[in-house]
């Protein structure tokens, strides 16, 4: 068991120190409450050290709060923008499979054949090509994603190059026998 005069001690000369108290408050030199319930021991608790840093402990929640509130607001605060970044305007931004099985069926070969294409047309200021790591549905790849619009085009070749940068990225007409068919959403269940 604890001795009482050393939680006096503790009170008198206050110091950041873990104190397991059975049944005595670490304020008093005596505990007349009741032990907690389920079992005598008290769970252990930090005894505040207010002297020792010259601040109460309402001081310290309200800078902790402060805190806390200042890290929401810059959270919240619209992204400070870096002088001279600007994002250049595509017409159409093209997204292409570079991962696992659409790698190995491809996809590097059919993004080179489509910036060929686009250099050829002298589009590539006008369509931005990037690969990404995936885009799922790997069995039918490569595959492709076409913007504005969300056209994917799945299973591709450099054969059909050509044809989407001439009807879509240039006419603006998907090229429906290469086009994936989208599915409608499933009902979210209320």
């Amino acid at each position: 068991m604890l001795d009482p005069t050393s939680i006096t001690e503790c009170r008198l000369k206050p110091s950041p120190l873990l104190l397991l108290a059975i049944g005595v408050n670490p304020y008093t030199a005596h505990d007349t409450a009741p032990p907690p319930r389920g079992g005598i021991f008290r769970q252990i608790q930090e005894v505040p050290s207010q002297a020792a840093h010259g601040t109460s402990t309402e001081g310290e929640i309200s800078k902790k709060k402060a805190k806390k509130a200042k890290k929401a607001r810059a959270l919240a605060a619209p992204p400070h923008t870096r002088p001279g970044a600007k994002v250049r305007e595509h017409d159409a931004h093209v997204l292409i499979c570079g991962s696992g099985d659409c790698k190995k069926r491809g996809s590097k070969e059919v993004r080179k054949a489509l910036k060929e294409e686009l250099r050829g047309r002298s589009m590539m200021g006008d369509v931005r090509v990037d690969s990404v790591s995936c885009l799922g549905l790997c069995k039918h790849g490569p595959n492709a994603v076409v913007y504005p619009g969300g056209t994917w085009y799945l299973g591709l070749t450099e054969r059909d190059m050509p044809e989407i940068v001439g009807r879509h990225l240039e006419g603006g007409e998907p090229v429906e026998h290469l086009a994936a068919e989208l599915r409608p959403r499933k009902e979210k269940r209320k």
